[in-house]
Order: C-alpha cells, then structure tokens, then sequence
C-alpha cells in the first residue's frame, strides 16, 4: 500500500493534473474585474447624486453640483475601496460569489469605521452613541451598499464570457432601473418631508416628475429582464426579476402625491337649511337666492 502511495506522489503525470485542477491567480483579470466594479460603484453613486439635484433643483443648479461632486469621493467610499481591494487580492483562492459577498458586507462596515473615527473625540461624553448612534450613518450605509450591489450586477453582466452584448445591456438597464428606483424614494420624500407644520402639497412640477421617472423605471427594468433572459444567465435573470419586482413596489408604494392610486372620496354634501336653523322645505338663505323655491 506505502509502495503505491509512493507511486502515486512520484508519478509527475498525475501531479501535473492535480495543479491544473487547483484555480490559479490571475492578477491581471482580478486587476480589470477591481477596477471595473469600483468605476461602476463610483459613476452610480456621482450618477444618483446628479439626478437627485437635478430633481429637486432643477438642471440649472450648477451651484450645487461641486459639493455633490465630492461627496462622491468621501471618507465612506475611500474605506470602501480599501476594502474591497483588500478583499479582491487578498482572498486569493476565494470564488467570485463569495468575494463579491464580501464587497457588498464592506460598505456598512466602511461607513462604521468611518463614524466611529470621526466619534472619537466626543467619545468621553456621549460613549457609544458617538460611535454608532448616528441615524444618518445608517442611512448612508444602506444606500452605499445598495449602491455597490448594482455595480456587482452590473459588472457580472459586464465580465460574462457568453453573449456579451446582451447581458452588458442587461446590467446596464438593472443598474439603471436600480438606480431611478432609489431616486423615486428620494423624490417622495422631497415632495412630503415636513419639518414643521403639516406636509405640504406637492407641486404639479413634482407630480409630473414622478410620472416620468416611474415610467422610466419601469421601462428599464423590463427591459433589463427580457435582454438577461436573451443571455440565459440564471444569475442575471433572477438579479432582473427580484429588482424589478421591488421597483414595482416601490413605485406604487411611494406615490406623488400620496393619493394618486387611492384618491380619498369627495366630501358627502349637505342638505340646505332655512336661515333659523330649521329643518322646513324652504331653502331660502337670502332674498334673490337662486336655491329659493318660488321666490
């Protein structure tokens, strides 16, 4: 039995089929693959920002695309690139799914590590609050990692070996589609945050707005769906169909106005009554009324 084990290790046709079995690292593919999926985070995120100033301000707000501009590149999403990098040649040995996993986990804790740097000097007097008790922390942090996983679908259906044509413009119309439902939410909440006092009325600018930014969402996700089922990636086609079916939702969930799918019901009306506070047959309410019965 030793004597064929000893074989067996001795045998080079044998080792060399075993090393083309174990997965090699290819640094110049996890390099293009790095470096497409951080672009593509990044031109969603400047893309989300532009469109939210342009909704809300109008495309002649140049004033506030500067500031916009650089919140593309803040603490949150340098640490995020740290990460993923750390992540994308670190775990060498590690499949793309897990990796990308990973990458998408990255962004809260990014945005984690970030807050509680920037906690750190009021730490004495608030404790841990200052650390992780920043809402608005959370908040970034969800719409970061919602962010970075569009950019994974779209740079799946942008590295895939078949049918590239289709799945590239599937990923594109996902990412898209993905991307204009996040800017419904945000126009729904612009159109209804009240500070102080009642909610105010939408403007017929809003409403508008919300028309076609609904219709081209829904445009972009069915056509993200049927261009993945043309390239019959199961992965793509299941990514399509799960983030068109939560576009739908929220595209009916957060209407502008509120009541444009349930409008509330007009107001019964009231029966006239006589000047005294009668309840005769005379509707009489002053001398020339047109409401008078005979007179």
């Amino acid at each position: 039995m030793s004597g064929t084990r000893s074989d067996a290790r001795d045998d080079p046709g044998e080792s060399a089929e075993a090393d083309n079995d174990r997965p090699t690292f290819d640094l110049r593919a996890r390099a293009v693959e790095t470096v497409v999926l951080v672009a593509s985070v990044i031109v969603l995120r400047l893309s989300g920002l532009l469109l939210m100033v342009a909704s809300s301000y109008g495309l002649g707000s140049f004033d506030a695309f500067m500031p916009l501009v650089a919140m593309v590149f803040d603490p949150n999403v340098l640490v995020w690139i740290a990460l993923a990098a750390a992540v994308q040649f670190g775990l060498r040995s590690m499949g793309r799914p897990g990796r990308w996993a990973l990458i998408v986990l990255a962004a809260p804790v990014a945005v984690v590590v970030v807050n509680a740097v920037r906690g750190i000097p009021s730490l004495g007097t608030a404790g841990l609050g200052a650390l992780f008790g920043n809402p608005v922390a959370w908040i970034d942090a969800g719409i970061l990692a919602l962010v970075v996983a569009l950019g994974i679908a779209f740079s799946a259906a942008a590295l895939g070996g078949e049918r590239r044509t289709s799945s590239r413009i599937a990923g594109v119309l996902l990412a898209l589609g993905g991307l204009l439902t996040l800017l419904l939410v945000w126009q729904w909440i612009a159109a209804n945050l009240a500070i102080w006092g009642s909610r105010p009325a939408p403007t017929p600018e809003q409403e508008n707005l919300y028309v076609v930014t609904a219709a081209v969402t829904l445009a972009a996700l069915v056509g993200a769906i049927v261009f993945a089922a043309f390239s019959r990636r199961r992965g793509l086609i299941i990514a399509s169909c799960i983030v068109g079916c939560l576009g739908l939702i929220i595209t009916f969930a957060v209407p502008v106005p509120t009541d444009r799918f349930a409008p509330e019901p007009p107001p019964a009306p009231t029966a006239p009554t006589e000047p005294g506070g009668g309840g005769g047959g005379n509707s009489c309410m002053s001398p020339g009324d047109p409401n008078c019965v005979g007179g």
